[in-house]
Order: C-alpha cells, then structure tokens, then sequence
C-alpha cells in the first residue's frame, strides 16, 4: 500500500464533484429524465435538502458518463440516453450498485453527502464516497467505541489515536476527525466497488496509508491498496472529503457554480 505518482498514469475515468445548487442549476434539464424509481426514491426522502442531493447525484452521474464517452454538451435532451438503473441483487428492489443498460460497457459510482454530491464513470469499475466535515465531529469523543464491528481494525484504531484530537484551526475537524474521515471514504469506495460489504469493512486493513490531511486548500493524493489505485481529494471551501477507487487513475473535476 503505497503513494503513487499521479503524473504517470493515463486516465481510465472521469470523477465529478459539486454543491448540490450547482448541479441542480447547472443541469436542470436533465431533471425530466430521472427514471420512475429515481422520482419514487427522490419523494421518500422526508428532507427537501437531502432529497435535492439524491436528484442532483444521480444527474452528476449521468454528465460524468457523458462526459466519458465524449459528450460535452449539457443539453438535457442528451440525458434520456443515459438512462441509469438501480437494482439490488438480493431482493430486486430499486437500489444497490447503479448501471446505464445503453452503456454497458461502462461503470458509474455515485455520492451524496450535505450539501455536495459526487460521481464517477469509467471504463473500469469504479466506487466513490463524499462525506462533509461535520460528519467526523464525535469522532473524538467516540474513539475509544470503534470495534471491527464498525468497521474499524485494530491497527487503524491505533493509527487514529496518534492524530491529535484538537482542531488546529476553527474551520476544520481535528487531525484524527479528518483522518478517520479519510479512512471511511476509502472504505465506502471499496465497498461502492465491489471488493468488499458494508458487514465486511473490519476485515479490510488501510492502516499501512498516509491519514494526514492539509485542511487548509483543495488537494489530491493518490494511493494504492492492492491491485486498486485510491485518489483522495479535499475541498476545504466545500468542506468535504472525498475518495474515488478505481484499477486505472481517475481524473477528479470540480463542477463550478454558475456565476450570476
């Protein structure tokens, strides 16, 4: 498991990321072509916010497999073909690892956090996760619960209490806040990816990685855990955190807000 150069790796995908408004401003259109089960799922979330990050996802979802098959207009009559699809293969139901059926030599990945959204598309597969800042803040205080049984090793546990436990600026979590952050979009990507469950996560070891995050600009870094190649990015205006895993590099692009 080591850090590798990104400057030699030829891109196999193609990652996005952005605020939940600007991808619901920015692609508007493609709204109208979100499947009978996407608008079923949309309307049973009880939060009007947290159903807007669901809709906006999976529409970032569809302009990252555009965007991967050389489509680089934001037409909305572009998005009927690519239609995705969710189906859960142990009970059917509409959820589980999402594919485009008109593009199947492709996969997709997506995430959606407060506020901000992710996706991914590759010719490989891929998972992403997202997770805002505010998600770690009872990490410190938890520490001393995190079992395998949530997820967590042993070795992983002792690398997080390393970290110290006090925010070094007022913007930011704590060091360990933030690495422990970093340690659980590793593992969402490698579960949205296939290589492990979300029952599994204790068996999974990712002590051996670099956990330190820099809060204070939007970075990358890539890493590697096997035959996998993690890229792991940080925006501190967005205040979030993010990985996405993949066997090939993924290139990593920031959807900007349309400015007024």
């Amino acid at each position: 498991m080591t850090e590798i150069n990104t400057a030699s790796q030829a891109s196999t995908g193609l990652a996005l990321y952005g605020e939940t408004r600007s991808i619901m401003a920015r692609f508007s259109g493609w709204l109208t072509h979100l499947t009978a089960d996407e608008q079923c799922r949309a309307r049973a979330f009880s939060r009007p916010a947290d159903r807007q990050d669901y809709v906006a996802a999976h529409i970032l979802a569809r302009v990252a497999a555009a965007r991967v098959t050389g489509v680089t207009s934001a037409a909305a009559d572009l998005a009927r073909t690519y239609a995705l699809v969710q189906r859960c293969e142990q009970c059917g139901g509409a959820h589980g690892r999402p594919h485009l059926p008109a593009h199947p030599g492709l996969h997709i990945s997506l995430s959606h956090t407060r506020g901000a959204v992710a996706a991914a598309c590759a010719i490989e597969p891929v998972g992403i996760d997202v997770e805002h800042w505010d998600q770690a803040l009872s990490v410190d205080l938890d520490l001393g619960d995190l079992s395998e049984d949530m997820g967590i090793t042993g070795s992983e546990r002792d690398r997080l209490a390393a970290f110290a436990s006090v925010a070094l600026t007022h913007h930011a979590p704590s060091p360990r806040a933030l690495a422990w952050l970093r340690l659980w979009t590793r593992k969402e990507s490698l579960v949205k990816v296939g290589v492990t469950t979300l029952s599994g996560l204790g068996s999974v070891d990712l002590s051996g990685l670099p956990m330190s995050e820099a809060p204070l600009r939007a970075w990358q870094r890539r890493v590697a855990h096997g035959i996998w190649s993690m890229t792991d990015w940080l925006d501190p205006a967005m205040r979030i955190s993010g990985t996405v895993t993949c066997t090939g590099a993924v290139t990593i692009e920031q959807i900007e807000a349309i400015e007024a």
